[in-house]
């Protein structure tokens, strides 16, 4: 049997031992062979670069979206078809309204409004990482940028009125609303800001307000029921932060409301379940501390520090989770563990009021009653002001025999409760009242 043609055919070039001359046919198909590897070869490379231009595409898009988002208008309900998958129209709706339409908020400079925008996303990120001060300076520096972002006020402003920061807060949130008096974000963060600053019945307006102009918008529901809890109307409270999470259960702020209607209503396990469904989305430290504040509720201490530990460890320059850390140690009548702790947050935020309250009560027990004083009115002075810190501060100077300074720190905290007992006790200790 004689050799199989084919099999010389389909050998490589390098395998042919051939003289030309002497073999035109197989010269001719060796050209062909060429032809036809060189023809492959370009067609690979062009796939090739094909993809990989493709992928460069694709990443590039990622990244602005990313880093330098898309602004636009599009639809500010993600369950209603706008073209986009449910994850993507989210991601996209975070800043459609960055910059609101040109009749409410105009800016002369479009290289500063994108440079805003890229501080908005900025701030944003550091907020999923649960990082409220840097996301706060993150705010401050879009407004700073474009003082005609409503929607950097408005992010601005909550944060803030979270920080305990609640004068500022309005500031910055009304100043939104004069920006963008159709926004439902700028309105119901105005509503929160309004609930924490100790005006509820107008936080409710102004969050209904928000619900009319986007009946799908879930924090507006979520700062309603807040509001309502705040007023005592507990039912429907419940009711409203339901509502809220069956429109978006994975809203942040619907699930940390809902946990502050089941913590008003005493129902901390509930609170508890609620605030760590809002931390599996996003790790912010104020919903850690209220996590820790319920599980020292219920008597499970190891579990509430271990939530202010890691609130310290997701926002570390911020003084609110060493003061809780302190304040539960002061409860188990650890003083010295309270003190390490009162300072540390001191030394991160030395203008925190709570916890130079915190310090002077902690003092006061230990009956250092000078110290007590000096702690307390720091209290006052960074703008505590609450019965129990005047009362405090009377009872201090009243041991002392010092009751001309005594006596109007305890007639504050009448105003403010005039059944306090402890003020009625230090009156009677400067020989006034029955």
């Amino acid at each position: 049997m004689g050799p199989d043609r084919r099999t010389k055919v389909l050998r490589a070039p390098s395998q042919l031992c051939y003289n030309p001359a002497a073999s035109p046919h197989l010269e001719r198909l060796l050209l062909v062979y060429l032809r036809e590897r060189e023809r492959r070869r370009r067609s690979l490379r062009g796939l090739i670069w094909s993809l990989l231009v493709l992928a460069y595409i694709l990443v590039g898009i990622l990244y602005v979206q990313r880093y330098r988002p898309f602004v636009g208008w599009a639809s500010d309900n993600c369950s209603e078809p706008v073209g986009l998958n449910r994850p993507t129209c989210r991601l996209l709706s975070r800043y459609t309204t960055l910059v609101a339409p040109p009749t409410t908020v105009a800016t002369s400079d479009a290289h500063a409004s994108g440079d805003a925008i890229e501080q908005l996303a900025a701030g944003d990120s550091y907020l999923d990482q649960g990082n409220i001060t840097e996301a706060l300076e993150a705010y401050k520096a879009a407004v700073a940028t474009d003082p005609n972002n409503a929607i950097a006020y408005a992010r601005w402003g909550k944060l803030l009125a979270i920080r305990g920061h609640t004068d500022e807060a309005l500031i910055r949130t009304q100043r939104a609303v004069e920006l963008a008096p159709d926004n439902p974000e700028v309105i119901a963060n105005h509503a929160m800001a309004l609930d924490w600053a100790g005006q509820p019945d107008e936080a409710i307006t102004e969050a209904l307000r928000a619900i009319e102009l986007d009946p799908n918008y879930a924090p507006a529901y979520a700062f309603l029921a807040e509001a309502y809890a705040d007023t005592g109307r507990t039912d429907r409270a419940l009711e409203t932060a339901q509502e809220a999470v069956d429109l978006d259960s994975e809203s942040v702020d619907a699930l940390r409301n809902l946990g502050y209607v089941f913590e008003t209503l005493g129902k901390y396990n509930d609170a508890i379940y609620a605030y760590e469904e809002a931390l599996a989305i996003q790790p912010l430290s104020y919903i850690y501390i209220r996590t820790g504040a319920n599980y020292r509720a219920l008597g499970q201490l190891e579990q509430a520090l271990a939530n202010f530990r890691r609130a310290a460890d997701v926002d570390p320059k911020n003084a609110e989770p060493y003061d809780e850390l302190g304040w539960t140690y002061y409860q188990q009548g650890e003083y010295e563990q309270a003190r390490k702790y009162f300072e540390d947050g001191l030394a991160v935020d030395p203008r925190y009021a709570r916890i130079h309250f915190h310090m002077g009560v902690l003092y006061y027990v230990r009956q250092n009653f000078e110290a007590a004083i000096e702690s307390l009115e720091q209290a006052i002075s960074f703008g505590y002001d609450s019965e129990e810190v005047y009362y405090e501060l009377g009872l201090a100077y009243a041991y002392l025999e010092q009751c001309d300074k005594a006596i109007p720190n305890l007639k504050r905290a009448l105003e403010l409760n005039p059944a306090s007992e402890p003020a009625h006790a230090g009156m009677k200790l400067c020989g006034q009242g029955s």
